[in-house]
């Protein structure tokens, strides 16, 4: 199950319009992701989506939480043994 690319490839994401911009979000959101140290307080919650709405305007309402999500997991990845 996928979409066929003009490479040939399957791509299997189903949202190939947000890790489009992934790279970029991440970056921007590092600050409020490393800020809140993953408390998963109400307010950095908050925080993380108007600095995407913020950041990407255009993107409809419904991407948000799912980019939200995505950037939250991928940060605790790769920060899962700073806390030791």
């Amino acid at each position: 199950m996928g979409i066929q690319t003009e490479g040939g490839v399957v791509e299997r994401r189903k949202y190939p319009h947000i890790r489009a911009i992934f790279d970029e979000a991440y970056r921007i959101v590092y600050p409020v992701l490393k800020s809140r140290g993953e408390s998963g307080s109400a307010a950095s919650h908050s925080m993380l989506h108007q600095t995407l709405h913020n950041a990407f305007p255009d993107l409809h309402r419904q991407d948000i939480p799912i980019l939200a999500a995505s950037l939250s997991r991928v940060f605790h990845e790769k920060h899962r043994g700073d806390a030791a």
